[in-house]
């Protein structure tokens, strides 16, 4: 369900970039420049660098920083980024030809580290050398023409005691993995797609069951997004929004067709189409 954080967002996303309106679901040109990585100091001193070691001794653990990976984590990044849905994607600032370029992508690889424990299992004395690691990226999304920044999010995967790995190789591809999730459907629920019901499907004595909007296959539409009913009113002039239910896509029909059942508020939506009310629907995933 959309907070009303993400409801904010989402206004002030519309309100600075009209190419994004409510109305045609425009696709928007992403290009990702610079991510550039902060390099973490190491020791001050020597003697820093020996309170450092025999601390990780003592502890049977060290942290390493990952260098080697950012190229890994900026892939990462576009390979997320390229499946959001309303986003086609561009490495660098250079678009297809007769494109242009709606918004840019920057920001920070803030940290890439693996710890590694020495850790004893069961039924063995030998302590074996195990690892997870940690990731964290600052992005920012910029409006191509003026420069402005639209938004700023920080996302951090930290792969933690319940996930051990054999090398720094598989402990880092894990935590990519992570990374790569939370890109997609952040900006998914922060790009999302607008829709309107088309058409009623099944009701139940005071219930709908099913109803079809205008988002399909054209869209990027799969089987299983999440979707939030708005009833649209004014107040002063002003639009209002109230949210009365939820929808699950169950079939995709065709290009700007889809058919949804109705997870929640059935009794609310089936009320707000009997009497003609507007509404609005948001995807949220």
């Amino acid at each position: 369900m959309l907070t009303i954080k993400k409801v904010l967002f989402i206004f002030a996303l519309f309100m600075a970039l009209p190419m994004m309106a409510q109305v045609d679901n425009a696709q928007q040109n992403v290009s990702v420049t610079d991510l550039t990585y902060m390099i973490k100091e190491g020791p001050k001193s020597e003697l820093g660098t020996v309170v450092s070691a025999v601390l990780d001794v003592l502890a049977d653990q060290t942290k390493e920083e990952q260098p080697g990976y950012v190229d890994a984590v900026r892939a990462t990044v576009i390979g997320a980024l390229s499946e959001v849905r309303r986003f086609t994607v561009t490495d660098g600032l250079q678009v297809a030809p007769n494109a242009n370029t709606n918004l840019i992508v920057d920001g920070t690889i803030n940290y890439i580290s693996t710890t590694r424990e020495l850790r004893t299992h069961s039924g063995k004395k030998e302590k074996i050398p195990e690892f997870y690691a940690q990731i964290c990226v600052t992005l920012n999304v910029k409006d191509a023409g003026n420069g402005n920044v639209l938004n700023t999010q920080m996302f951090e995967v930290n792969r933690s005691s319940w996930s051990w790995f054999k090398s720094t190789d598989s402990a880092i591809k894990d935590a990519l993995e992570g990374l790569h999730k939370k890109l997609v459907k952040y900006y998914n629920t922060a790009f999302p797609y607008t829709a309107h019901i088309l058409e009623r499907g099944t009701e139940k004595n005071d219930k709908q069951k099913e109803v079809y909007i205008d988002l399909g296959a054209a869209h990027g539409l799969q089987k299983g997004t999440h979707l939030d009913v708005f009833v649209l009113g004014t107040i002063g002039g002003k639009e209002t929004r109230t949210q009365i239910g939820r929808l699950k896509v169950n079939v995709v029909e065709g290009d700007e067709v889809s058919r949804c059942k109705v997870t929640s508020g059935s009794k609310e939506i089936k009320a707000a189409l009997d009497a003609g009310k507007r509404l609005l629907i948001i995807s949220t995933d």
